[in-house]
């Protein structure tokens, strides 16, 4: 199965063959495919072996919503020494724009003057969010997942399991773990939530961390919250219920999901107003919930601000007040229609 576009890994592979000192930036909509395609380039790599993770590779990601300067100073000591034999080192900084202004300024440095042996990849999903001056110094090229790969997904699970594909849309890692399982081989209870909101808020703070049947469960969770707040018409009480799920260790990860899972729904909501069957929608098991619905007025500043919100650099954001922001916005967008979504009426 062909995961990656074969153009962009050719081009990549021609320009770190004749190139040294050199900083690439995969930019792209879904992450875990960026970082997915940047290890492959490394392993693409003819005098690449699994032995040199240990001492000629450096990962850098997020920790609590940053990449802090402690992380940078990490990339400055792993370039102290050159690399085994004639090879190179690589550092790679996933989801780069997370950088606080601290560490993107002292990365800065190291951008200006690289050693000849260092091939630093960063991947983003946001980058207009870079400084200019980190834009200006790193050679730039789009990474999408092949929209062949979706098709396949559509075609083998989407009847059987329609609840799968806005998960994996978002996620490359179930995207690929689904292509590769058959259907026959699903639980049909695999991605069943609670119905209380006790049980989806315990299910939301699991750690489902590489298991993809649970990272599809815990997001069917998040719209299984979102459709509440859409029900209810005591929205301050029951947020006041949720709201210690987004507060303490690992709540600005969850807020994120949850304004993830927000927008998709609102972009869907749109698309499903104009055409039900339309194939851009990703929500496949909530097309018969959205067309339910009219369109609030201020549904296009809703998706807007979510779309913003997942482009911030840092987690100085309130996680709370994120999620009340991206609830309320579900629930003030969709609006029950009096004939009850029937499309023949």
């Amino acid at each position: 199965m062909q995961w990656f576009d074969g153009v962009v890994n050719d081009r990549l592979s021609r320009l770190l063959a004749r190139s040294s000192g050199i900083s690439i930036t995969l930019v792209g909509r879904d992450s875990e495919y960026l970082k997915v395609l940047a290890t492959s380039i490394v392993e693409n790599d003819p005098k690449w072996s699994k032995r040199r993770y240990v001492e000629d590779f450096l990962l850098i990601e997020p920790e609590k919503g940053n990449i802090g300067i402690d992380r940078i100073r990490d990339i400055e000591e792993i370039m102290l020494h050159r690399p085994s034999g004639d090879g190179k080192k690589y550092v790679l900084i996933h989801q780069c724009e997370r950088m606080t202004d601290e560490s993107a300024n002292a990365f800065l440095k190291i951008l200006e003057e690289p050693p000849s042996f260092a091939t630093l990849i960063m991947t983003t999903t946001s980058w207009q969010s870079l400084l200019p001056t980190i834009r200006s110094r790193t050679v730039s090229m789009r990474g999408e997942v092949p929209k062949e790969l979706m098709d396949e997904l559509r075609a083998k699970h989407g009847k059987q399991f329609p609840e799968i594909f806005a998960a994996s849309s978002e996620d490359f890692s179930v995207l690929r773990y689904f292509l590769k399982k058959e259907p026959d081989s699903v639980e049909p209870d695999s991605f069943e939530v609670p119905s209380d909101l006790d049980g989806l808020l315990d299910m939301i703070k699991e750690d489902v961390s590489e298991n993809s049947e649970a990272i599809v469960r815990r997001r069917r969770a998040f719209v299984a919250l979102g459709k509440k707040f859409v029900a209810t018409d005591s929205f301050f009480s029951t947020f006041r219920r949720v709201s210690s799920v987004f507060t303490g260790s690992r709540s600005f990860e969850r807020a994120r999901e949850l304004v993830k899972v927000v927008r998709s729904i609102l972009c869907d909501a749109v698309i499903a107003s104009v055409n039900p069957s339309s194939n851009s929608i990703t929500n496949l098991d909530l097309i018969e919930w959205l067309v339910d619905f009219d369109l609030g007025k201020e549904i296009l500043t809703d998706f807007i601000w979510c779309d913003r919100f997942l482009r911030q650099r840092t987690s100085s954001l309130s996680s709370t007040l994120a999620a009340f922001r991206a609830l309320n916005s579900l629930s003030r967008s969709l609006l029950r229609r009096e004939n009850g979504g029937n499309l023949d009426a």
